[in-house]
């Protein structure tokens, strides 16, 4: 009796750890979030979580909108980084999103109700944006640079020699 309560402890602990979605982008249920799509009407209403990086914010009197290029969602809420998106969306928030923080290449995920489709321009080409009415929102730390180093493969070093053990024994054979 006792391992089985120290094994269903250790189950629950493992399970407790894989990744979710943080609590503020949580929605039940799952199922019942629009999945995007390019320019969506007759939805109104309806939930969505949706994520990607920002590409600009327009702050107005009462709301900010902020303009955000989709990226598909990883299990744990964070825009997955690729180098294809099926378009953009705009992020109704209200009251003020300081531009400082909500950078552009910022990653953001997003949970809220669709409104209709805007007609506005991205410079002047023109495009009809899906419109999300936030709930709530999770602005994701930037992502560090790592510089990767590779090992030159011209290199050779004198000191280094991996059939050394063999040369040795053959000089005396």
């Amino acid at each position: 009796m006792m391992k089985r309560m120290i094994v269903l402890g250790l189950m629950g602990l493992l399970l407790g750890g894989c990744s979710s979605v943080p609590k503020e982008l949580a929605y039940e249920p799952e199922s019942a979030l629009v999945a995007y799509q390019p320019a969506l009407a007759g939805m109104e209403g309806k939930p969505a979580r949706w994520s990607g990086v920002i590409a600009a914010v327009h702050n107005e009197q009462d709301q900010s909108i902020i303009e955000v290029v989709y990226l598909p969602l990883k299990s744990n809420g964070v825009p997955e980084q690729t180098e294809q998106s099926p378009g953009r969306f705009l992020a109704v928030m209200k009251g003020f999103a300081d531009p400082g923080l909500y950078a552009k290449g910022r990653s953001l995920t997003v949970l809220g109700t669709l409104e209709a489709p805007e007609e506005s321009a991205i410079g002047k080409h023109k495009y009809r944006f899906s419109v999300l009415k936030v709930t709530a929102s999770k602005l994701w730390s930037p992502v560090k640079e790592v510089e990767i180093r590779y090992a030159d493969p011209y290199f050779y070093d004198p000191f280094y020699d991996p059939y050394w053990p063999r040369r040795s024994l053959h000089r005396y054979w």
